[in-house]
C-alpha cells in the first residue's frame, strides 16, 4: 500500500522511549546516528491502516509515538487483535524476513508516528556497518521469540486468565498510575478487548463486570482503571 507522505526526522537522541527500545536502546552512538539518516517517518492517524494482512513488506516499522494494534484475518473471515505495539517496539516482527509479506494488518489506535527502515537501506546497512545489522538481527530474534512464547502460553489459559493477563499488559505499556490505581491510557472498544482476550463481545463484558464486582477493576465508559494489581494479577495463572 502506498505509505503516508514522510515528515521531517525527529531526533532520535532525544527520544524519551530509546532506552526502553529494544532496539535502539542496544545503539551505539554511531549505530544511532546511521539509523536516523536512512529511517523515514511517517505519521498515521487514528483508525488509519499502516498495511495489511498479504500485503508485501516494504521493510521494517518501528512505533516512535502512539500505539498500533495488529489483527489477523483467518480464511473464515475471523478477526483478531493479537497485540498492542507500544512505542519503542517493532511492528509485524519478522515478517520482511521471514515470508516478505505482512503476517496482519496494523491499524493506528491513536494518532502514531511511525519509522520505515526500507529493504534497499537494509541491504546498505548490513554493507556499511555490520555491527549494527547484528544488533537488528539479535533484536527482531529476541522480539520474535518472546512473542511466539507469549502465544503459546496464552492459548493454555482460561478466559479469565486470559482477560487478567491482557489488563495486566495493557497497564504494563499503556497505564498511568495514580496512587495505588492504574489507569489504562488506551480507550479500546469493548469488541476489540474481546479480540485481544479471544472470547466473543458478551463474554468479555460478563467478565469484566465479575472483575468489577469482586473490585479489582473499576469501569467509567471505555476506561478501565485497575485497583488491584496485585490480586488481578493471580488470576493470571
Amino acid at each position: 500500500m502506498k505509505l503516508n507522505q514522510p515528515v521531517s526526522a525527529p531526533d532520535c537522541f532525544k527520544c524519551t522511549v530509546r532506552n526502553a527500545s529494544p532496539f535502539c536502546g542496544m545503539l551505539t552512538e554511531e549505530e544511532l546516528s546511521l539509523f536516523m539518516k536512512v529511517k523515514k517517518d511517517h505519521i498515521y492517524e487514528k483508525n488509519q491502516a499502516l498495511f495489511y494482512q498479504g500485503n508485501t513488506s516494504s521493510g521494517l516499522y518501528l512505533l516512535c509515538s502512539g500505539s498500533v494494534k495488529l489483527v489477523q484475518s483467518s480464511p473464515a473471515g475471523q478477526q483478531q487483535i493479537i497485540e498492542v505495539i507500544s512505542p519503542g517496539d517493532w511492528i509485524d516482527k519478522g515478517s520482511y524476513f521471514a515470508s516478505g509479506r505482512h503476517s496482519a494488518t496494523a491499524q493506528a489506535i491513536e494518532r502514531s508516528e511511525v519509522c520505515l527502515l526500507s529493504g534497499e537501506d537494509l541491504k546498505g546497512i548490513i554493507q556499511s556497518l555490520p555491527g549494527l545489522s547484528m544488533t537488528l538481527i539479535q533484536a527482531l530474534s529476541q522480539a520474535v521469540e518472546k512473542s511466539r512464547e507469549r502465544s503459546n502460553h496464552f492459548i493454555s489459559k482460561s478466559a479469565l486468565a486470559r482477560l487478567a493477563d491482557v489488563l495486566i499488559e495493557l497497564s504494563e505499556k499503556h497505564g498511568i498510575r495514580q496512587d495505588e490505581v492504574v489507569r489504562i491510557r488506551l480507550l479500546l472498544k469493548r469488541e476489540e478487548l474481546a479480540e485481544m482476550v479471544g472470547v466473543t463481545q458478551e463474554t468479555c463484558v460478563r467478565l469484566l463486570t465479575a472483575l468489577k464486582r469482586q473490585k479489582l477493576i473499576a469501569l467509567k465508559g471505555r476506561e478501565i482503571a485497575i485497583l488491584d494489581v496485585e490480586k488481578l494479577g493471580a488470576l493470571r495463572d
